[in-house]
């Protein structure tokens, strides 16, 4: 995609220029430390804000029955975090203003411009004299108890390997505007929201491709706010058992800053075939793709006021997007920009391509995260330069272009849900003896894994990692969701509950 961004944009380095100097400003200025608010201009546009990232081979039951051949490939984006269920009447939906894309690099070179995939919304406003958004009961995606219905369209765009400028672009789905599924708002006005939900899972005959854009519930979980209150973790590192951080049932001590809330989702299932550089079967050679996602705004907005008193056509929009699309938020790697980029470069960072990465990699090997770890347990860590996370997460197989991105080899087979363990190549059984899960994080990342606990055993080395240091939590109560889009149906706006600290 960045050749396609290129396309739209004109030259990313003036961006970047112009982004330095304004990350100078930003240096001096005040910014919440959570995870998915993770930059001073991200705390203020949650519809761009990038909250989490997936690449996976599917594991739902048809597909870990598929050949290598057959087999398919899913990538998620979310955005708008910390979604409380209850806040009506304007619940929550995408920006007709952003451009979202999911990018794929096929050919092991840090450039994920391979392939890539454009969603672009815009809202109906369907009963303008409805007196609130949503009156139930709804059960369509364009019910008329919508007062709004928002719809999408999705592009693929394949450049040539060779050539920055040679692109095509196919709009799938035939170019058909596909819909939304809406906000869970309760049970009179959402009755059967999973029915609802299901609705919005569409399929291309052409392609094979599934894709899927609402709401769903959070599945991150963290203890976000003993993490970044300076690594205040609720037990003295070293903080678990082997039986407790092998337990995938439940959270030994911490407490799920997420929990009870929603995000939305972009998700999209391709054969895996069809992502590889010579659209056949994955193979050792050709099998690893490099995945990550980008919010785009217009370079300016315009807002046009209040119309004429005596205007007979007032402006359909008030407020709309002109120019060409500049890059305002990225994401690969889970954790890198909260944990690795300091704060006067974080909005820079999120301005940057993944293939700029080699600006950012002082960052890497100073690791300040890792010095924390150290200040507040005493637990040594890794001597400087920290080479391994520089090769961990920005480079295959320790060689090639720095880059951050989520590398996932497709040739690893899923693993079944009722076998997924969320510590990945971590994980153990109750007395400590290895269980890796091979088709976790690093490998790609699915919604469940425990990337917290894993970057942080990552940072802290195997001090950290055979002492099972970790948040303490593990788990989202919702669980793993087994089928496509994975992630599990969102708590509804009546009845959600938020566990907080001290609750069972």
């Amino acid at each position: 995609m960045h050749r396609t961004i290129q396309r739209l944009t004109g030259s990313l380095r003036g961006l970047i220029r112009c982004m330095a100097a304004v990350a100078v400003v930003l240096a001096a200025t005040p910014a919440g430390a959570a995870s998915h608010r993770e930059s001073p201009l991200m705390t203020l546009d949650p519809a761009a804000d990038i909250t989490d990232v997936y690449a996976f081979v599917s594991y739902d039951d048809a597909n870990v029955a598929r050949s290598l051949a057959e087999r398919r490939v899913t990538l998620i984006m979310n955005v708008v975090p910390g979604q409380e269920p209850g806040s009506g009447p304007n619940y929550f939906a995408f920006d007709d203003n952003v451009l979202y894309v999911l990018h794929v690099d096929h050919d092991r070179d840090g450039l994920a411009d391979d392939v890539s995939y454009e969603f672009r919304f815009k809202t109906r406003v369907a009963n303008p004299d409805q007196f609130i958004a949503t009156l139930g009961p709804i059960d369509a995606l364009d019910g008329e108890g919508l007062a709004r219905v928002q719809s999408y369209t999705v592009t693929e765009v394949r450049c040539d390997d060779d050539d920055d400028d040679d692109c095509d672009d196919e709009d799938l789905f035939d170019g058909d505007a596909l819909l939304t599924v809406p906000s869970n708002i309760g049970p009179r006005t959402t009755p059967n929201y999973e029915a609802l939900a299901a609705q919005g899972v569409f399929t291309d005959p052409e392609t094979g491709i599934r894709v899927f854009a609402g709401q769903r519930a959070e599945t991150f979980a963290i203890d976000l706010g003993a993490v970044f209150d300076t690594l205040n973790f609720r037990r003295p590192l070293p903080a678990q058992s082997a039986a407790e951080d092998a337990n995938d049932q439940a959270n030994p001590f911490g407490f799920n800053n997420f929990s009870g809330f929603n995000i939305n989702t972009i998700a999209i299932e391709i054969p895996a075939s069809r992502l590889t550089r010579n659209r056949r079967a994955p193979t050792a050679s050709t099998g690893t793709l490099g995945v990550y996602a980008s919010t785009h705004r217009r370079r300016e907005t315009e807002r046009r006021g209040a119309p004429r008193i005596d205007a007979k056509d007032p402006p359909r929009r008030l407020l709309e997007g002109e120019g060409s699309f500049v890059q305002v938020s990225r994401m690969g790697n889970p954790l890198v920009n909260e944990l690795i980029i300091p704060i006067g470069r974080k909005d820079l960072w999120n301005a940057t391509e993944p293939e700029d990465e080699d600006v950012f990699l002082g960052f890497y090997r100073d690791l300040a995260v890792a010095d924390a770890l150290f200040a507040v347990s005493g637990v040594p860590v890794p001597p400087k330069p920290r080479n391994d996370i520089v090769q961990l997460l920005t480079t295959y197989a320790g060689k090639g272009r720095n880059a951050d991105l989520l590398r996932l080899d497709v040739t690893v087979p899923p693993t079944p849900v009722g076998q997924i363990k969320r510590l990945g190549p971590f994980a153990h059984d109750a007395a400590g003896a290895p269980t890796p899960d091979p088709a976790g994080f690093p490998n790609g990342r699915r919604p469940d894994d425990d990337v917290t606990d894993i970057v942080v055993r990552a940072a802290g080395g195997a001090n950290f990692i055979n002492n099972f240091v970790g948040d303490g939590v593990g788990i989202s109560e919702k669980g793993i969701a087994p089928a496509f889009p994975f992630l599990p149906t969102p708590f509804d706006g009546r009845d959600r509950r938020h566990r907080d600290p001290g609750e069972s």
